[in-house]
């Protein structure tokens, strides 16, 4: 295949167009978007004019383009989670190959549907799981394959939310209501996907705790508007007042694409007014937990912390590793791996090469690996298959399940209770 691979964007939001899209405008000799799924009129007419897509292929809704033979090489999907399954399944049906976000859906039934689907599919099946691509998971990947440090005995992890980040995306945000997803499920299906990799032995059990404990209204300040703009008599001193987060010069702009197309300071203030990124944080209607920890047994007896809190100075995710003969331990935020031996007992300090990009550069390599897969046939460079997804979806339902029952939750039987809802139908 000499051409660029040639793709269709389904969902054309912040992830569709800031970094699935762009990657197609920095590398359009490797990948051009010659189709576009999208019901919003702005954003659809914002990423055809960008890629240049005729008319004859933009779409409101999938069901147009599934209603014609397969025009492409590739789908990316990259809609809202709970409007995944549809599109996932239509796309198989016509042979696409597919690059899907993460989660695939938002009910363990729904995955099951999807990863048995996707076992019996011979095209190129990735999900967005990018940070296995990123040098420094990467490379622990490595460390723990080559027996130097021993057999894996218990993992400490957490992901660290910013307090920024907490609150845009899920107290104010698209995934701030358990309906759409959980927040273990909707954050920390990274996590998951990557202890599960790391571990490479299937989970057992699961027990969780974790509670909203901060962003409700009885910790509003007094006299807090139901909009920050609306003249709240805190905003001096509120660290999530809209002034402070969205007019920076290194404001997130993934925060300002999730608002739709915005084309100025003076267009976001207007839409901070009434749209939900402008609502007080205390003020939000919002119901997932802003603090979760989650225990995991998995086979060969491995054991794992994983924590996820909202309320952070800065946004990392820091691993502990301990084997039966050394220990491994990363800081995201510093960048380098401290890897011990207890014999000889030694320290080296690893540090990867960074790659430009967001998420580590782990955005800009998975697109390489969907790219290389469909360009060569060989799919040896796609570690994110659909195969092990499985896994990691089933951990993070089951944690919430366990949160929110207060018990320990055997992974084979949740699994099983699924399956027979499924062929139930």
């Amino acid at each position: 295949m000499l051409h660029p691979v040639s793709i269709i964007l389904i969902g054309a939001g912040n992830r569709g167009r800031g970094i699935f899209g762009q990657y197609a405008l920095d590398m359009p000799h490797r990948a051009k978007f010659v189709g576009v799924v999208e019901p919003d009129d702005a954003k659809r007419a914002e990423f055809s004019a960008a890629h240049g897509i005729s008319k004859e292929m933009q779409f409101r809704h999938y069901n147009e383009l599934f209603a014609k033979e397969r025009l492409a090489d590739a789908v990316v999907i990259a809609t809202l989670e709970n409007e995944r399954v549809a599109p996932i399944l239509g796309a198989i049906k016509l042979g696409y190959n597919l690059l899907v976000e993460k989660p695939l859906g938002t009910s363990i039934d729904d995955i099951v549907r999807i990863t048995d689907a996707a076992r019996a599919f011979d095209g190129v099946f990735m999900v967005c799981h990018q940070m296995r691509y990123v040098p420094l998971y990467n490379t622990i990947k490595g460390l723990l394959e080559s027996g130097k440090y021993g057999e894996v005995v218990c993992i400490q992890h957490s992901e660290n939310l910013s307090f920024s980040h907490m609150a845009h995306s899920f107290v104010r945000g698209l995934f701030n209501n358990s309906e759409m997803s959980p927040m273990i499920l909707a954050k920390c299906c990274h996590d998951m996907d990557i202890l599960r990799w790391w571990i490479g032995k299937r989970p057992q059990k699961v027990a969780s705790f974790g509670s909203l404990k901060h962003f409700k209204p009885e910790n509003a300040p007094t006299g807090a508007p139901d909009f920050c703009l609306d003249g709240c008599p805190a905003e001096a001193g509120c660290p999530f007042s809209v002034l402070k987060l969205y007019f920076n010069d290194d404001t997130d702009q993934a925060y300002i694409r999730q608002m739709g197309v915005v084309s100025s300071k003076k267009q976001l203030m207007e839409l901070l007014k009434t749209n939900q990124f402008g609502r007080c944080v205390y003020h939000a209607g919002n119901n997932v937990v802003d603090n979760q920890i989650v225990q995991m047994l998995f086979d060969d007896d491995v054991t794992v912390t994983h924590t996820m809190c909202g309320h952070n100075a800065i946004e990392r995710r820091i691993t502990k590793i301990s084997l039966t003969r050394g220990e491994i331990e990363l800081d995201f935020s510093k960048k380098r791996i401290y890897a011990h031996t207890f014999s000889p007992e030694a320290k080296n300090v690893i540090i990867p090469a960074e790659i430009k990009g967001t998420h580590g550069g782990g955005d800009r390599l998975i697109m390489d690996s969907l790219v290389d897969a469909i360009i060569t046939g060989d799919r040896s460079r796609v570690l994110t298959s659909v195969d092990m997804s499985l896994d990691s979806h089933l951990l993070a339902f089951a944690a919430e399940e366990a949160r929110v029952t207060g018990r320990v939750v055997d992974l084979k039987e949740f699994e099983a209770a699924a399956r027979k809802r499924v062929a139930a139908g």
